[in-house]
Order: structure tokens, then sequence, then C-alpha cells
């Protein structure tokens, strides 16, 4: 629909912020949604006949999708293609050397003219330099924690960087996460054999987030453990009671098994959890071998919830190849939980953590909206009061 336009998605099934479900028609003008009521007439009508409308989905982690890289790609295109995943706002996260990521943020901004051209990036994310272990990424991206080094990515980022990652047993990391967190940077705790003090640490100096929690977080015991009969608790056991910090989840079931979780649910507040997809160039692919770019090369694509695997390293995992969509429909149908929760996870609470005006369906809010057939399957996706996409088979 033309910007500026009133506009009403009719006829739907709408999903509202108490996690009750009513047939309301949407009312959307200058890209926020204006009313909600029955039989809304004011506006060129969007019909939904019947179908689930929910909030567009927020992946706060992501490196790539088919075949566009965060690094490498275009973001207008990866917008476009992420748009048919239900996808709404995504943080094009990279990891690769801080001279790499200086080249590549200055290009996005400069081709986007600073998000312009690409309004569903909410900004960017940095999940290397800072890590202590590359694990499926390159080691040659890691770096120590240097002033020159972050004002060399605060400078390429042009005030766009909203998501930092770091390991908070690196020498520094609290100094520099107080700093970052000061300017408005949401920093987030991964890749880490810290200990559990080293974490509290971080904790305080600022950070809120933990980058896909259960992946890539060793047990390390404390100095003064008790005897070796009596479990110590570590990082991940502090991560999980710590109601400052929101923990992502990567929800395919092979990077994170349900019973943890399951665990994740019943430790975090209901606002403690987002879940990302953590995906990698592939995500969204047939089942096949493909060539990534960058750092990583030939990759093996199984299902959704099989991950992006590296043959040449054992198979291990580079990243998840779920689309957001795919992870949307594992919560309910892997893990057990309903519609709202569903939402709350890929929509609420990534949104509430980043201080955006999405994640509801409610007047005022931004109209970034999915609706959904009954088996769950995207029929259209709006962004900002635009159709973004549009399944060939639903019409007006």
């Amino acid at each position: 629909m033309p910007e500026g336009k009133t506009w009403v998605i009719r006829n739907g099934e709408v999903l509202l912020p108490d996690g009750c479900v009513a047939a309301l028609d949407v009312q959307i003008h200058g890209g926020k949604i204006a009313a909600l009521g029955p039989e809304l007439r004011a506006g060129e009508p969007l019909e939904a006949r019947g179908a689930l409308v929910v909030p567009g989905l927020i992946d706060l982690h992501t490196h790539g999708i088919r075949a566009v890289s965060a690094e490498s790609g275009s973001l207008v295109e990866y917008a476009r293609v992420a748009a048919e995943a239900g996808v709404t706002t995504f943080y094009p996260t990279l990891f690769c050397s801080p001279e790499q990521a200086a080249v590549h943020l200055r290009r996005h901004r400069r081709e986007t003219e600073e998000l312009r051209l690409a309004p569903q990036v909410g900004g960017f994310r940095l999940e290397a330099p800072y890590l202590a272990i590359a694990s499926g990424g390159s080691a040659g991206a890691l770096a120590r924690i240097e002033p020159q080094t972050t004002r060399l990515l605060l400078e390429a980022g042009g005030g766009l960087i909203k998501i930092w990652d770091f390991s908070p047993e690196l020498p520094g990391a609290p100094e520099a996460i107080r700093d970052l967190s000061k300017r408005g940077v949401l920093c987030s705790l991964a890749h880490t054999r810290a200990t559990r003090a080293q974490g509290q640490a971080a904790v305080e100096a600022g950070a809120r987030l933990v980058t896909h929690l259960f992946d890539v977080f060793y047990h390390t015991p404390e100095a003064s453990d008790p005897d070796p009969d009596i479990y110590a608790p570590g990082l991940v056991d502090y991560l999980l009671i710590e109601d400052r910090l929101v923990c992502e989840i990567i929800g395919d079931g092979t990077h994170v098994d349900p019973v943890l979780v399951e665990a994740a649910f019943r430790c975090k507040p209901q606002e403690g959890l987002v879940f990302v997809t953590d995906s990698n160039y592939g995500a969204g692919f047939r089942p096949g071998r493909y060539t990534l770019p960058g750092d990583l090369g030939e990759v093996q694509i199984g299902s959704p919830n099989d991950g992006v695997r590296l043959p040449g390293r054992d198979m291990i995992l580079a990243g998840s190849a779920l689309t957001p969509i795919d992870s949307f429909r594992n919560v309910i149908r892997l893990f057990g939980k309903d519609l709202a929760t569903a939402s709350r996870v890929w929509s609420a609470n990534p949104a509430r953590l980043l201080g955006l005006n999405k994640g509801e369906i409610a007047v005022g809010r931004d109209a970034d909206l999915i609706a959904l057939d009954r088996e769950l399957e995207l029929l259209f996706t709006v962004a900002g009061g635009r159709i973004v996409y549009r399944r060939a088979s639903a019409s007006q």
C-alpha cells in the first residue's frame, strides 16, 4: 500500500497483547496501527479471511539467509528474502575481523543510505571480535579488547551498532561493556569458559543479553569449588536465575536439547527469553551442499532443524539453518508452547529489550504484522505499514 494511505486488514483472528485471539480488523495509517475493532471500513481492505494475524518476527541474531550474507551481501535483498520468512525487523550479525567488519559496516551504510533503503534493519550486531572461542566461526576474526579497535568499529558503524557480544573472561571486558552500555549499545555474553564470578562482573558492568544460551558455554569451576562429589554451580546456572539478563535460544532442537529449552522457560521470567535463528547463508535452502561466502567454505544443509554444518571440520555446527518462521512454528510444535508464547519470544520480548515500538498489535504500535493460515504457513508480511511479502495464492 502507498505510504500515508489508510487501509484495513479485514476478517482476521488477531493476537492481542494479553494473549487472547479476537476476530478484529486492523486499521493502518502512516505506518502505525491506527485502530482495532470489528468491521472497520475506513480504508482500503486487505482480506485476511480468518487467518491468524500476529506481530511481525524480530530476529536479533542472523548471519545470512538463503544466498544472502549479512557481511558481503546486499541488505536490501536480505530484507526482501527475510520478509518471506515473516521478519519485520532484523539485526545483521557480523563475525569477522575488526578490519573486515569496518569495511562491511561502511559499505552497508553507504549502499542503504544509513539504512533508509532497508528499514527492516534495526541496526548491526557484532558477534566477533571480542570472543575467547571461535567455535564454528573463524579464529582469525577474534581480537583482544583494545580502545583503538573499539573506536574503529564504532566509527565504522556510525551509531548503528546496536548489539555487541563479549566473552566476559577477556581482559578489559567489564570496562568495555560499561563504556558501550553507556553509549546505548546492548552488550551480550558469548562464546565463553568464564567463571560465574566473571559473568557476574560483566552483568554488573551492564551486560543484559546472553548469546545463544547453552551453545559455546563451558562449565568452568570456581577456584573455591566444594568437594568433587558436590555439584558446583557454574556460569550457565547463574545466567538462568539472573533476572537482569535476557537469554537467547536457537530454537531448532539441535543447538539446544528440548529438555534444556524447557528448563530455560521454567527458570526465566516471561520477558527473559528471546528466540533467534543464528541463521547462516543457506538457511531456508533445500537440503544439499553449498559454498559459503567468507572463510567457512563448503557447508551441508539438512532439514531446517539440523543446522548448517561444516563437512571439512567433522560436521560441526556453523550456525542454524532456521528461518524465523521455522523457529516460530517450533515453539509451538517442537517445544509445546502456545501461540502467545511463540509471539512473545519472537516479537514482544526482543522489541522490549531493544526499546522498539513493535512486538504487539495495539493502537500506536508500528504496523509490523504477519498473517498465517491454520497450518502456520505465511500469507503476508507487513513492515512499517507496507506489504513487503504476499504469498502468490494470497489475494486481496
